[in-house]
């Protein structure tokens, strides 16, 4: 995959297009040094932001602390483009806007150089930046369907990016970009490159944070107070499992207790209660006994007769009618049928209350009796106090049994996470032997990288720059660069600021060229690398960048200020992509 052209809908960002092999971001302005640092001023012309915007357009995730997530409020209506030629000699033109920046859009087509700024029709259009299915991730869908990379093929294409797009700033390490990147992360996709089984390091650093995880888990246990003495707590159980069952034993031998007789001093609360409340029925039963049977002694017989309503009409000589006679007499008669009537059922309710009367009687002399015995029973002083001191350790025995076991269980997790730690690292030991085996073997992918890294660098440098793996003190690997002088005796030269950036380009240099007949990236983007260099090695470089570039069809892109141009040197013409001065920002703007 090489670039091929970035453009954006909006005039003042010039198109950038790419030619196949050499490529140049040239700053037209001279180089100035920083009075208070000693380092060469920033220019901010652009040729840094190229290399945020290519990565953007690779997909790369927008937050507040990388360049978009700063500046997107510069280019609330930009859209940009980027024109890339794939393996096969195709084109893929990839869309994305700053706002919003998680949508994108992808159209393949046949011919460079297009200009899509008004199309309508997309292969993939506005596909959600985070999209879980992968037939709808736009990462997934380049990386599947249009780069289809066969190198690393475990490791997603946007692993190796940050070595191909370097700013200024990314030179101080050949192999460690920046905090940012784990050695889980980086060191299995180098070992892979290099030609070693990259399953073998993956592996490792799952088991060494496996490792690190029981450990912990370990230690957050022993301080929470668990032990790791399984048999002594064991023991411990044991007997005081014993102490409770003799106890239990003892407090079963006060059969009046709770158990058997079920009396404590909440049940004699409850039987006053009851006994209460039967008292109040007694009392209501009685007195309603008491009426009925005054009723009942009452005759309730008329005391005014016939005759002597007739006699009373003859003493003041009226007339007394046989008819009225006749009505009076009938309505004594009724009164003495109603009088037995009701006296019949005033009889029937009083035998009803009365049973109910002895009913609650009954059941007052039983309540009274359980109250007696259990009154009598708690009044025993020195029988209950034994009794609950024996509960009271009872108790406490349960209590400690419970602790123990919990510390038991406690103390198992320790012993299970122990010995699983100890498997663990068992299993390290042994793959930091199977690492150091596959290193020892020596790859030919490694020799042949190590090559091609050593005739840049000797190239370049006049020096020999060894490209070192080895298996480190913890069993992983470390990656090394180490330059040797005339003698071929180790120098300090890999360690100064200009080494430093030769080591970097010539690791990615060597890595493409070695790989430019397979399915893989073929080009790189190295932002201010010459700058610091003498013109010689600027001079050395870059010839040998057109030779490989044109050998190997990679792509090779840097920037360079007027000022950094060796002297006496020409770049080409075609070699020089985009021009940028302080007339000429490549957004069209300064920040």
């Amino acid at each position: 995959m090489k670039l091929s052209k970035i453009y954006a809908n909006d005039s003042k960002f010039k198109p950038i297009i790419f030619n196949e092999e050499l490529n140049v971001i040239y700053g037209n302005v001279e180089s100035q040094i920083d009075n208070g640092t000693g380092r060469v001023q920033e220019h901010n012309l652009g040729k840094t932001s190229l290399v945020y915007l290519i990565d953007f357009l690779l997909l790369k995730k927008v937050s507040k602390t990388n360049f978009f997530g700063k500046y997107g409020g510069y280019f609330s209506d930009w859209v940009f483009y980027l024109e890339i030629m794939l393996n096969d000699g195709k084109f893929l033109t990839i869309k994305r806007a700053i706002h919003p920046n998680t949508k994108i859009s992808f159209k393949e087509h046949f011919s460079k150089n297009q200009d899509y700024t008004k199309e309508t029709s997309w292969d993939y259009e506005n596909l959600l930046l985070n999209a879980k299915s992968k037939d709808d991730n736009p990462k997934s869908i380049l990386e599947d369907k249009y780069l289809r990379f066969n190198v690393s093929p475990e490791f997603d294409y946007r692993s190796f990016l940050p070595y191909l797009l370097r700013t200024q700033n990314d030179y101080s390490q050949v192999f460690l970009l920046s905090e940012s990147y784990s050695h889980k992360s980086r060191k299995p996709l180098l070992f892979d490159l290099l030609g070693f089984e990259p399953s073998l390091l993956k592996r490792k650093y799952d088991l060494d944070d496996e490792a690190k995880d029981e450990s912990k888990q370990i230690t957050k246990l022993k301080k929470e107070g668990a032990s790791d003495e399984v048999y002594k707590i064991k023991a411990a159980i044991e007997v005081k499992t014993i102490e409770r069952d003799e106890l239990k034993k003892k407090l079963d031998d006060f059969n009046f207790y709770q158990k058997e007789q079920k009396i404590n001093f909440d049940l004699v609360k409850k039987v006053e209660t009851k006994i209460s409340e039967l008292n109040k029925e007694q009392y209501s039963l009685d007195y309603s006994i008491e009426q009925i049977h005054k009723s009942l002694d009452s005759k309730n017989t008329p005391t005014l007769q016939v005759s002597d309503i007739e006699q009373l009409f003859k003493e003041v000589k009226i007339y007394f009618p046989d008819s009225l006679a006749k009505d009076y007499k009938e309505v004594l008669n009724f009164s003495s049928q109603i009088t037995k009537e009701r006296s019949k059922y005033l009889k029937d309710e009083l035998e009803e209350l009365l049973r109910r009367k002895n009913k609650v009687n009954r059941r007052l002399e039983e309540l009274n009796e359980v109250r007696s015995q259990s009154l009598a029973l708690l009044q025993e002083k020195d029988t209950f106090l034994k009794y609950k001191k024996y509960q009271e350790e009872l108790i406490q025995l349960e209590n400690e049994i419970f602790h123990y076991n919990k510390s038991l269980e406690g103390a198992k997790t320790i012993e299970n996470l122990e010995f699983s730690l100890s498997n663990t690292k068992d299993k390290i030991k042994d793959l930091s032997v199977d690492i150091k085996k596959e290193i020892d073997e020596d790859s030919l992918e490694y020799k042949a990288i190590r090559q091609i890294f050593q005739n840049i660098y000797k190239t370049t440098f006049e020096y020999t720059a060894l490209l070192i793996v080895e298996p480190n003190t913890v069993g992983n690997v470390n990656f090394e660069t180490t330059v040797l002088n005339q003698s071929q005796n180790l120098t300090g030269k890999a360690d100064g600021y200009t080494s430093t950036k030769v080591l970097c380009a010539s690791f990615v240099l060597s890595i493409l060229i070695h790989y430019s007949s397979s399915s893989f990236y073929r080009f790189a983007y190295h932002d201010g690398i010459m700058e610091s260099w003498g013109d010689n090695h600027k001079v050395h470089f870059i010839n040998l960048m057109r030779e490989y570039c044109k050998k190997n069809n990679i792509q090779y892109v840097f920037s360079l200020i007027k000022s950094d141009v060796p002297s006496g040197f020409q770049l080409k013409a075609n070699e020089i992509v985009r021009t940028l001065s302080k007339d000429d920002y490549l957004f069209g703007f300064e920040f």
